[in-house]
């Protein structure tokens, strides 16, 4: 496979759209030149005690690999330490057999210790691996221990394991989730494993999901504990429309002890693939973010809120697109809950055109929530037009920042390539009192797409009671109307070819009309 070298310098020479430079978040980085990097994927993310980061990377194959190669040589793993400057101050390699498909690595801090959880299924398909490994703070690694197996005799070869982070109780007993399936089938199966602090299977049990869930299932949510700590949690939903979750009540030996229904208003259904049921710290609630595929929504991006004593959903339908647009999300964390109370949610809006590879086509989207999940606010993010972003992890810092983790795709050559990202924001640029915090870290309240565009120019924005200004480069005022929807299509098939300025205006009884946000779009 050809190796790209992609540069930081190239990053930095990238622009936005805004009128303004692009002015760099709190740092973003892409693992540095001495490492090869092209096909890794961050997976798991540790914030340690001298505020320094600990990112584990796997190689998965590029788009244009072929897949049965791509499972042969994704045997490989790094893990990479920065300082909170995102200056990279180590990097390890992880060796496994080459019979080994790396599924995943997890991190995690307990009594000061940093502990590595790989998880290796073999390509053959005939058995999965728990692994578990010290590291120490030059990142060098005590031996790597096998602490569990999984043995598959059904013959049904390669399957796919998903994982959630361990959960850690007072006593320092880890619990997994794991869930399995095998190619071209549904047929899901949830194993919950505990161990005990020298890694003894203390306790081990197995659903069949579909049949022992009373036909419902979950790719894979994470478990989580009860208020105080003697049950255990595990989100599902029906297979069948319409579709109802279930909030699973399970004992400490993993036996199901109560099926909550939980219906929302309207009904909808929060696809597995395309959202993540996760646990505030601060409160002990369940949120979600994520597709909502009900029918009578179609596709549309939705926040969730569980409250188990009322045994009943909370439901925020947040985007209202035409049919033509896909919302959706990745799978992975992508909630992050702040001292404060407010929530962050990442997301991709038009889904269908990154897969196309329509490079100004996608823009990471930032919601800001409260507690209820209603929509405070929402920012759009993008490196520019070279690349499609894929930020699908985020997680609070010690600092009161906030770290988003993914991935960039580009194009050299007629290939399409894979890259990680990291990039870290402080949470107050979030504020929407606080614009120009935002745009200083390259964030805004609004894209124009597609960009270069044709006849239409698409305004994309959460903003209401606004007014779209467009001018041509000789301040000459074009076009005007309200922003009344998420997304305001304006005709420009009698404009000229060149490029234009658009603004945002918010109406100010005393002010007239406060310019808000700005950038710049090509015919």
């Amino acid at each position: 496979m050809k190796n790209i070298f992609f540069t930081i310098l190239l990053l930095s020479s990238l622009t936005i759209m805004s009128q303004t430079p692009f002015i760099e978040p709190s740092w973003d980085l892409i693992p540095n030149n001495n490492t090869d990097k092209e096909g890794l994927m961050p997976f798991s993310i540790i914030e340690t005690n001298d505020e320094c980061y600990i990112v584990s990377l796997i190689h998965r194959p590029n788009d244009s690999d072929a897949k049965d190669s791509a499972i042969e040589s994704s045997n490989l793993a790094k893990i990479v330490k920065f300082d909170n400057n995102g200056n990279m101050l180590h990097e390890i390699e992880l060796q496994f057999n080459n019979s080994y498909y790396v599924q995943d690595v997890k991190l995690y801090v307990w009594n000061d210790t940093i502990n590595v959880f790989s998880q290796l299924v073999t390509v053959k398909g005939d058995h999965f691996v728990l692994m578990h490994s010290y590291l120490f703070d030059d990142l060098s690694m005590s031996e790597q221990n096998e602490i569990w197996r999984k043995e598959f005799d059904d013959g049904l070869g390669w399957r796919s394991i998903m994982s959630t982070h361990p959960l850690i109780d007072e006593n320092g007993c880890r619990t997994f989730h794991f869930e399995y399936y095998t190619p071209m089938s549904f047929d899901y199966t949830a194993i919950f494993l505990k161990l005990d602090t020298n890694f003894n299977v203390i306790s081990e049990y197995e659903y069949d999901v579909f049949n022992d869930l009373n036909n419902a299932i979950s790719l894979p949510n994470p478990l989580m504990y009860n208020v105080d700590s003697t049950q255990y949690y595990y989100v599902s939903f029906s297979a069948n429309s319409p579709y109802y979750y279930f909030m699973n009540v399970l004992d400490m030996d993993f036996n199901l002890v109560e099926q909550i229904p939980l219906e929302s208003n309207p009904a909808a259904d929060l696809l597995g693939f395309g959202g993540y049921w996760c646990q505030n710290p601060y409160d002990g609630k369940t949120y979600a973010f994520g597709l909502v595929t009900h029918p009578n929504i179609k596709s549309e991006i939705g926040a969730f809120k569980i409250d188990v004593d009322s045994e009943s959903v909370v439901f925020k339908r947040l985007s209202h697109t035409s049919n033509e647009i896909k919302n959706s999300i990745l799978l992975d964390e992508n909630l992050c809950f702040l001292p404060d109370g407010k929530i962050i949610g990442c997301a991709i809006y038009d889904v269908t055109d990154f897969l196309g590879y329509k490079q100004d086509a996608y823009y990471a989207y930032i919601p800001l929530f409260d507690t209820n999940m209603k929509k405070i606010s929402e920012w759009y993010y993008t490196l520019g037009y070279e690349y499609n972003m894929f930020l699908y992890d985020i997680h609070a810092t010690q600092d009161n920042g906030v770290i988003f983790l993914g991935y960039i795709r580009y194009m050299q050559d007629n290939e399409i390539f894979n890259e990680p990202y990291i990039v870290k924001f402080p949470a107050s640029a979030f504020d929407p009192d606080n614009i120009e915090e935002a745009h200083a870290h390259g964030l805004h309240l609004a894209v124009a797409y597609p960009n270069p565009g044709g006849d239409i120019m698409n305004i994309r924005t959460g903003l209401r009671n606004a007014v779209l200004s467009v001018y041509d480069l000789q301040g000459r005022k074009i076009h005007e109307q309200e922003i009344t929807d998420d997304i305001t299509s304006v005709d420009a098939s009698g404009w000229q070819s060149g490029t234009y300025i658009w603004k945002l205006g918010m109406r100010n009884e005393e002010l007239g009309i406060k310019e808000v946000e700005c950038g710049k779009w090509v015919k």
